[in-house]
């Protein structure tokens, strides 16, 4: 029944909006977006799925990302960047976590902008799914949390069916080639159908965040694949702290800073440090070779610069031979 009435469903939702929630959007907003909604469509339950939406600054000044502030619980978000020049674009991605309803669901994910100039306003993006009851993941999705390069930790996910006679999946598809995967069938009788997936971690995984999707191809044209979220933060030679640092609230023109401790397993140098500008500065000794460096990021407003609640990413580039760059992430409020 849920998947019959399905069509009729997501028409209304098309035709109304994301929902009475939606905040009005101010006209310099608009343009933003090529995309502010998607639809999942029929999903099985407790699965995680993401979408990403794209924002495309095509104003003559820098925005900033200030918030991501979902209508529901199920549904988070996450930014690429927190500042956008003219011209570039940044990946908005919404996830919805399906574990706790059935039936149709529509949220929204607001996004709050700010532009260099002051002007301020809210877009909201909405995501929908029709969550099926006959068919559960446990869990929605594989996450192997922090991990040492050079492990391979491993997991298991469950898929159950019922009145699934005849359904089967046919194949695996992923572009990642950080991971190991492999389906069974456990189980089929009197139309219940389960499936086992394991998933491991290959040895040789890059340091730095894992973020990929494994889809299960089955030959039911209703639910034809099922996307399955991999994430894992493989940690390398190179570690920083804080993870995130508070530079508090600016109120004068005095400036603020504060500092990142990088530690390696080995000496290494520091060659470049992305980030700078818009009144923010890094120093650090480059050139030298050691196994803990002190990064200083400083920041002094300059006319014209953001105001708010500002996050910035510096990326640090080393001498480690397959190393990635490390980001160190900084936040500030500056008063008007």
């Amino acid at each position: 029944m849920i998947r019959a009435c399905y069509r009729g469903v997501v028409a209304s939702w098309l035709l109304i909006g994301v929902g009475t929630g939606v905040v009005q959007a101010a006209a310099w907003t608009d343009a933003l977006f090529p995309e502010n909604r998607h639809d999942f469509g029929p999903v099985p339950r407790g699965v995680k799925v993401k979408h990403d939406f794209l924002l495309v600054n095509r104003l003559a000044e820098p925005i900033t990302i200030l918030n991501l502030r979902p209508s529901c619980g199920c549904t988070s978000g996450r930014a690429s960047a927190s500042i956008v020049a003219p011209g570039q674009t940044a990946v908005i991605e919404a996830q919805m976590d399906t574990r706790n309803f059935v039936g149709l669901k529509s949220t929204v994910l607001y996004v709050a902008l700010m532009t260099a100039g002051g002007r301020e306003a809210e877009a909201g993006l909405g995501v929908s799914a029709q969550i099926l009851s006959d068919i559960v993941l446990n869990p929605g999705s594989i996450d192997f949390g922090t991990v040492l390069r050079g492990r391979s930790p491993s997991q298991v996910l469950t898929i159950d069916r019922i009145n699934g006679e005849g359904w089967r999946f046919q194949r695996m598809v992923s572009a990642s080639r950080a991971l190991n995967a492999q389906l069974v069938e456990t189980g089929r009788k009197g139309g219940a159908v389960s499936y086992a997936l394991t998933v491991s971690l290959k040895p040789d995984a890059p340091a730095g965040s894992l973020r990929d999707e494994i889809r299960l191809i089955s030959n039911d044209p209703e639910t034809p694949s099922i996307p399955i979220l991999v994430t894992a933060r493989v940690r390398g030679d190179l570690t920083a702290a804080p993870s995130i640092l508070a530079l508090g609230q600016l109120n004068s023109s005095a400036g603020v800073q504060g500092r990142f401790i990088i530690r390696g397993s080995r000496p290494f140098t520091i060659q470049s440090i992305e980030g700078d500008g818009d009144g923010f500065s890094t120093t650090a000794a480059r050139g030298a070779r050691q196994a803990v460096h002190i990064v200083t990021v400083a920041y002094k407003p300059e006319e014209g610069t953001t105001r708010g609640d500002i996050r910035r990413v510096f990326r640090v580039h080393t001498d480690l031979p397959g190393e990635p760059p490390v980001d160190l992430t900084a936040t500030l409020h500056v008063d008007p």
